[in-house]
């Protein structure tokens, strides 16, 4: 066991350009993430990101954006995505049940509020726990969940429905990179590496179980256009939750109840500047 928990030590000091050849890629990754999410949720009437996941992520952009303390380069790109998350948190109250047909609508919507709570007060708990006034260690423990709530997503479901290989292949992207700049900014810090290292295993499986069932499907698996097949929406939606639209899908979507944009990836400090996502 180490004299000094590594979470003690401070960051490496990294380059410039090597920070921001890390970090730059992770902050465009995930806000394309969020970007195409929320276009995909518009076109199928499914969300993008499993919805109790959504509330976690938003918690914790916006704990850390407006309530604990942040580098400045930070907290201006958790700006970004809070906005991105609000659009987000709205389709998760719009359609989120339908992944939870289990549920009435006033539990589901009392249940996601319940979430969002609990993770506001767990990251806020978390920051000071760890002192990790980036997002850091709480940013990578949500990640896991997060990408293991896409793959039970797409499980539940049975079809690609409110998903796309864009969406997989950005959030790859972002949470890979976020990753990089952990290793790169904290080195020593081996709790850091065993996250990252489990959430891209995850993001890898999710990728190959969505392209396996788009080509069931016969949906192209590049284009922004395409939609999963109508029949499976009419089949799988809940009683009472209105009519059919093209594109949904049926079952319940076993979204876990923790995190992050991400929530998110990693973050560092070093001279001021923090990774992002």
């Amino acid at each position: 066991m180490s004299q000094t928990a590594p979470v003690a030590r401070g960051a490496a000091d990294v380059p410039a350009a090597l920070f921001w050849a890390l970090a730059g890629p992770t902050g465009l990754g995930w806000t394309l993430t969020y970007v195409l999410a929320i276009r995909q949720a518009v076109r199928d009437g499914r969300v993008g990101v499993p919805a109790y996941m959504i509330a976690v992520n938003f918690a914790w952009e916006f704990s850390l954006t407006f309530l604990l303390e942040q580098t400045p380069s930070q907290r201006q790109m958790n700006v970004v995505w809070v906005l991105f998350n609000s659009v987000l948190l709205y389709q998760a109250f719009r359609y989120g049940r339908r992944d939870h047909p289990g549920l009435s609508p006033r539990a589901f919507r009392w249940s996601l509020c319940g979430v969002l709570v609990w993770a506001s007060v767990t990251v806020t708990a978390g920051a000071n726990e760890f002192h990790d006034m980036d997002g850091m260690y709480t940013g990578m423990i949500v990640q896991v969940p997060l990408s293991a709530a896409f793959l039970l997503m797409l499980r539940r479901r049975g079809s690609s429905a409110g998903q796309s290989m864009y969406i997989a292949v950005a959030k790859f992207t972002g949470s890979v990179f976020a990753g990089l700049t952990a290793f790169v900014v904290h080195p020593s810090h081996l709790l850091l590496k065993v996250l990252v290292a489990t959430y891209v295993v995850l993001d890898v499986a999710y990728m190959v179980r969505l392209r396996r069932t788009m080509r069931a499907e016969g949906r192209p698996l590049w284009s922004r256009y395409a939609r999963p097949p109508e029949q499976t929406t009419a089949a799988a939606r809940p009683e009472g939750d209105g009519g059919a639209r093209s594109g949904g899908t049926g079952a319940a979507d076993a979204n876990g109840t923790s995190g992050t944009s991400g929530t998110n990836g990693t973050r560092g400090t070093n001279d001021g500047r923090t990774t992002v996502r």
